[in-house]
């Protein structure tokens, strides 16, 4: 993978440069972020950068005061492909950073449907596409989600394989409040709403699976 980074510009943040490793990098005043930043006007989840076949990605994650990439704003979950000196504004002008990719990562041209992180196999039963908010099962569009519905799903399904943790699901379905205040039958309400539109039998579900004491797993 190539070693990118984000390159703080200079007097805009005292933080280092951060080399994008992981496949997805979060960032935002959260403590349990990838990239924490101290800042009024960063949301707690404010924006990812994502890896995917060795091309980077930027989203907003529903912020506050938004991110710019070279003085555009990103829609809500809108990934755009990086390339090599691109420059990355979150909340206006608060922090700036500039992207660096040694291989200068140019070969797409616009956002893929999120499903292609799996390859889009054929026997994946659900695939989302981030930028028409469209969800597909066993190859059928669904009727629509309501906005909460969409967010949460589309939190656990960007971190297909790992667990989710309350806190981000919390963090997807009601950015406006403080995550603890945030009541586990909410949670579990939306968790069974996602499991009767997803799940051939909701009683013993396969694609959102509880992980006690952790949160919960979404496998595909």
């Amino acid at each position: 993978m190539n070693e990118a980074m984000l390159r703080p510009k200079p007097s805009s943040i005292s933080l280092s440069r951060v080399v994008l490793k992981e496949q997805t990098t979060v960032i935002g005043s959260s403590r349990s972020v990838d990239v924490h930043i101290d800042q009024k006007f960063i949301s707690r989840r404010h924006a990812q950068v994502r890896c995917l076949n060795d091309v980077f990605y930027i989203s907003d994650l529903g912020s506050t005061n938004g991110t710019f990439l070279n003085g555009s704003r990103i829609e809500d979950n809108q990934e755009v492909v990086l390339k090599d000196g691109d420059e990355i504004v979150f909340a206006r002008d608060e922090i700036a950073f500039m992207f660096s990719d040694p291989n200068q990562t140019v070969r797409l041209t616009g956002p893929p449907e999120i499903g292609s992180e799996h390859n889009m196999r054929a026997e994946a039963r659900i695939n989302i596409n981030v930028a028409s908010k469209e969800v597909r099962i066993d190859g059928k569009k669904s009727e629509a989600f309501s906005r909460k519905e969409f967010d949460i799903l589309l939190r656990l399904y960007r971190n297909s394989g790992n667990v989710t943790s309350r806190e981000e699901i919390a963090e997807a379905g009601w950015p406006e409040r403080p995550s603890g205040d945030v009541s586990s039958e909410e949670i579990d309400q939306y968790i069974s709403r996602l499991r009767r539109r997803l799940e051939k039998d909701p009683r013993r579900p396969t694609h959102i699976v509880t992980r006690r004491g952790f949160g919960y797993q979404f496998t595909n």
